[in-house]
């Protein structure tokens, strides 16, 4: 039995004694030719999360970890759902099998916004994640990496679907100007979508790096584009769209207004 194993118990008798609990923490570990899958759904800030960060640090665990799913209610501190991944990136081992990390982004109708942070900013933590899993093909954030992401060097992503958050980092700059992801073939950006912000368009991702990005040889192995809430017009991304001619690129927009 795994410290997984151990925490999954644990998890499903909290769960049983409290059966009127909207949202019960919920742990799933699948073991598939020695290797671990594992699925979270909960609450980040409840007593569940650092303990299945600890449970995954764990020599044992860490060695044998090939996916990593993080999934939770829309449950939040001041409208903001934080998932820190922290423990993961300081920890002294490494996910030498780890192909696959999905964190939870923001849904259209949430109340919360998911980022990856310990409090709002990223900080870093993607990239000294990444240093850890030399072997990471497929990456889902609801927080842009910092510039740090694209200096460890060469890695096999081949799916990148990356959220603003709090603070976009220049993240499609950054990737345009590398050379460290070169089996990429989808990319799926989600834009700063704070509206409600009185400075939002001089936070959103300045149109020339997108044209930077589409002209680059980091975007050339890319077949396929999403691009969640574009704040630019109609005629900029036809601009795009016939740089990439032959890409799969897809707009998606979506907005929420509460009215009290």
């Amino acid at each position: 039995m795994t410290t997984l194993d151990a925490l999954r118990g644990e998890i499903i008798g909290r769960a049983e004694a409290e059966p009127d609990r909207g949202f019960p923490d919920r742990l799933f570990v699948g073991e598939v030719g020695g290797l671990l899958h594992v699925e979270f759904f909960g609450d980040p800030f409840g007593d569940s999360y650092p303990e299945l960060m600890e449970a995954l640090v764990d020599p044992d665990v860490a060695g044998r970890l090939a996916s990593l799913t993080l999934r939770g209610p829309d449950e939040g501190a001041n409208g903001t759902r934080n998932w820190d991944i922290g423990a993961l990136a300081g920890s002294g081992v490494d996910f030498p099998g780890l192909r696959s990390l999905s964190i939870q982004q923001t849904g259209p109708a949430d109340h919360n916004r998911s980022i990856v942070a310990r409090v709002y900013d990223e900080d870093g933590v993607l990239a000294r994640l990444l240093e850890k899993a030399p072997g990471l093909e497929e990456l889902v954030s609801p927080s842009a990496p910092s510039a740090d992401f694209f200096r460890v060097g060469r890695r096999p992503l081949r799916s990148l679907s990356v959220d603003a958050g709090y603070d976009h980092q220049g993240f499609i700059r950054n990737l345009a100007r590398s050379g460290c992801f070169p089996d990429l073939r989808s990319l799926e950006f989600g834009e700063y979508n704070e509206t409600y912000m009185e400075d939002f368009a001089s936070l959103v991702t300045p149109f020339e790096d997108y044209r930077e990005l589409f002209g680059s040889s980091a975007f050339a192995p890319v077949g396929f584009f999403r691009w969640r809430n574009p704040a630019c017009s109609g005629d900029e991304i036809a601009g795009l769209k016939a740089m990439g001619r032959g890409r799969h690129f897809q707009v998606v927009r979506w907005s929420a207004e509460w009215i009290r």
